[in-house]
């Protein structure tokens, strides 16, 4: 079975929390959204109608692919309507120009979702896909590719070898990640008993090769 060796990186949080993957050739936008959160501490759930919303951005195909309903629902409107709403962006005053023609652009972006595209021809081209989950705190990862397999055995994807804890939601994004790790890891600071208790109540754990591996082996391709 062919298959993706690939690297997810955790961006602008130190130290660097990285993982390196293989995950079947057959993965979808979805699979590796999944993939992202099962690798992580985060609760894998962006999927549900009342989860966070998520974005692989690939400005070169003029594409984003995104689990943003609203989003899908908006830019299928204005393909229909095409004419129509371009004239009335052209037709704003002077003082809403520049803000009419970032929000016509945006528009013009292609909306797919997650589990329409696989992620093949996308990581083989550009090598490199951004992923941007959850758009209050945006946490950012850059997946990375690494080679092509093309013998390898298993259905599910498999991690060989990362470093650092991922974080944990409602934490702030990457400053109040920071921020975290400097009182969960300084037994003198005055709040890091009740940071640790409610870190474990959060579900936050060491890095652990294993037990990333056996929730890997949940997703379904």
């Amino acid at each position: 079975m062919k298959a993706y060796r690939i690297t997810i990186q955790l961006q602008e949080v130190h130290p660097l929390m990285w993982r390196e993957v293989i995950l079947p050739a057959t993965a979808t936008f979805s699979n590796l959204h999944q993939v992202i959160q099962k690798v992580s501490n985060f609760k894998g759930w962006a999927l549900d109608e009342a989860g966070s919303l998520f974005e692989f951005n690939l400005p070169e195909e003029n594409l984003r692919i995104t689990n943003d309903e609203e989003a899908y629902v908006e830019h299928r409107i204005f393909k229909e309507n095409r004419d129509e709403v371009g004239k009335r962006h052209e037709d704003s005053s002077e003082e809403f120009k520049a803000f009419n023609e970032s929000r016509l652009k945006a528009l013009e972006t292609e909306i797919k979702k997650p589990e329409e595209l696989h992620i093949g021809y996308y990581l083989e081209k550009y090598q490199s896909l951004e992923y941007v989950y959850d758009y209050d705190e945006k946490w950012r990862f850059i997946v990375g590719y690494v080679k092509t397999l093309e013998d390898y055995s298993d259905n599910f994807p498999i991690l060989i070898d990362g470093a650092e804890s991922a974080p944990i939601e409602n934490l702030g994004g990457a400053e109040g990640y920071g921020q975290f790790l400097e009182v969960y890891h300084d037994p003198e600071h005055p709040e890091h008993k009740s940071v640790k208790a409610w870190a474990e109540k959060q579900g936050y754990k060491e890095y652990d090769k294993n037990t990333i591996n056996e929730k890997l082996k949940e997703i379904e391709f």
